[in-house]
C-alpha cells in the first residue's frame, strides 16, 4: 500500500524485515521487527495534516500494523516507534491544534 503525496506526507507498508536494508542507520531494538510496518514519510512539516495521518493510522493499526517508521526528508531523521505511541503523539498534537485555534478566537473575540 502507497499513498501519494497527500496532506504533507506519503505512506507505505514495509515487512519489518526490510527496514534495516531500507534504512540502515534505523534503532529497531525499541520496536517489533516481525510481520509489516508503516513508513510515514514527511516533505515539509508544516504541511503536515495530522487528521489524515491519524486517519491512515488508525487503517494501519486495523491492518494488523505495530511498528511505524517516521522519515523526516527536511532534517534527514529517521525513527522507529510502536505504531500506537505515533498515534498517540498525532492525536494530541490535533487536540493542541485545535485549541491553539480556539485561544485565537477568544482573543480576538469572535
Amino acid at each position: 500500500m502507497q499513498q501519494g503525496l497527500r496532506g504533507g506526507f506519503r505512506a507505505e507498508r514495509e515487512f519489518a524485515f526490510r527496514l534495516a536494508e531500507r534504512f540502515p542507520e534505523l534503532d529497531t531494538s525499541e520496536v517489533d521487527t516481525e510481520g509489516v510496518a508503516i513508513v510515514v514519510e514527511i516533505d515539509t512539516p508544516r504541511r503536515l495534516n495530522l487528521y489524515q495521518l491519524s486517519r491512515v493510522l488508525i487503517g494501519a493499526a486495523n491492518g494488523g500494523v505495530k511498528t511505524a517508521v517516521i522519515d523526516l526528508k527536511s532534517r534527514n531523521i529517521t525513527i522507529a516507534i510502536p505504531l500506537f505511541n505515533l498515534f498517540a503523539l498525532v492525536d494530541e498534537n490535533a487536540r493542541l491544534k485545535d485549541l491553539r485555534k480556539l485561544e485565537a478566537v477568544i482573543r480576538t473575540g469572535g
